[in-house]
């Protein structure tokens, strides 16, 4: 099979979705344990593939424009936690669990 010669897919906006607030959810409260090295050693790794997913998101051409325009600020702030370092430590608990209003 030669990666090249196939036609790339978008995927799945809802399975974009889902896969984001799984990796959210991990990052809000991970599990001892399931790593080699601790749940601390993946923080940076889940912050940089939340802001990454929020990106295609924010981009997906099969989601409307202020859906995407959530998802810019969403990632934006996503990149300010990788860039000051964020992704080190889980996130406090204001952060984490955020009010539903707007």
């Amino acid at each position: 099979m030669e990666f090249d010669t196939e036609e790339r897919q978008t995927p799945c906006p809802l399975g974009l979705i889902a896969a984001t607030v799984a990796l959210m959810t991990r990052y809000a409260d991970p599990t001892p344990g399931q790593t080699a090295s601790g749940p601390c050693d993946v923080h940076p790794l889940l912050a940089k593939k939340i802001a990454s997913n929020l990106l295609f998101l924010q981009h997906h051409p099969e989601l409307p424009v202020q859906f995407g325009q959530v998802m810019a600020q969403a990632r934006a702030q996503w990149c300010d936690m990788v860039e000051r370092g964020a992704g080190n430590a889980p996130l406090p608990m204001a952060h984490a669990c955020p009010s539903m209003r707007h």
